[in-house]
């Protein structure tokens, strides 16, 4: 298992000056950075490889960031303006290092839309673009992770059961899940049994407490049900903690502190929680 942090711990931009990320990331111990791409035209891959140095690994990830593109749109040009989006993504992910590409990229997030699910014809636009996306990360040796996430996020794919759909319906061998605990808490009932249905389909966790703070501690979540899954299931992946600083979209108050500090104890109660089920690091 690889342990490591979202720069969103520092706030919601990331550019050439925010490059000390990596030297505090280095200095805490972590084994990999996760780098935001929505504001993809300020990512230099060239600057962020040369400060990585090849002593922490990288992994992307991403929302899409305009309403222009829209994935799961009737509206053709909207969707090739996201599939170029997502595709440009992975050129950025490829060219920084990483293996990795994941997030929320599938659907257009906070999207306005009618009560009750989502129709099936979105269904099969954003499926279908993913899968393009998939196609084209294989090139490139990437994997592309499908992150569920609450329905005050997106409408598409909220729970472990839509996520399996998803994931089937792309139908590529580089396609995984990446759970996360945050949006865990508002649509699973049991984290257990969700790591458990999807299974060896798990291949990135977001760790952090049910206010998007540390985890555990003095959180909520039953971590112990967490990892005894990650046992079950024989998770080797990612586990990154995504704390948001108070400069992100939806936090309005310090829930983190210091995010050098925030990894600090993260970490301890990760390697805490790996040794108690004989989880090896790396």
């Amino acid at each position: 298992m690889k342990i490591g942090i979202h720069t969103y711990a520092w706030g919601s931009h990331f550019g050439n000056d925010t490059l000390y990320i990596i030297d505090r990331c280095k200095e805490i111990g972590l084994d990999f950075i996760e780098f935001p791409l929505m504001e993809i035209d300020k990512f230099d891959p060239a600057a962020v490889k040369d400060r990585l140095d090849g002593a922490i690994e990288p992994t992307c990830s991403t929302i899409i960031p305009n309403p222009q593109w829209d994935i799961g749109s009737s509206d053709p040009e909207k969707r090739k303006l996201g599939l170029d989006f997502l595709k440009e993504c992975i050129d950025k992910t490829a060219a920084v290092g990483a293996t990795m590409f994941s997030g929320m990229g599938y659907v257009l997030p906070n999207k306005p839309v009618p009560p009750g699910p989502a129709s099936e014809m979105e269904w099969e636009y954003c499926t279908a673009a993913m899968k393009q996306v998939a196609k084209y990360a294989q090139d490139f040796g990437i994997t592309v992770g499908i992150e569920p996430a609450s329905r005050f996020a997106n409408h598409l794919v909220n729970t472990a059961d839509q996520a399996l759909k998803f994931v089937r319906m792309v139908d590529e061998p580089n396609v995984i899940i990446h759970f996360d605990s945050f949006h865990m808490c508002y649509e699973e009932r049991n984290f257990g049994d969700a790591i458990r249905k999807v299974g060896d389909k798990l291949g990135y966790f977001h760790l952090c407490g049910n206010d998007r703070g540390r985890p555990g501690y003095d959180d909520i979540i039953n971590w112990d049900e967490v990892f005894e899954a990650f046992k079950e299931v024989g998770f080797d992946g990612y586990a990154g903690f995504e704390g948001f600083d108070m400069t992100c979209d939806s936090i309005y108050r310090d829930i983190i502190g210091d995010p050098v500090q925030f990894a600090k104890d993260s970490l301890e109660f990760t390697l805490e929680m790996m040794d108690k089920y004989g989880f090896r690091r790396g």
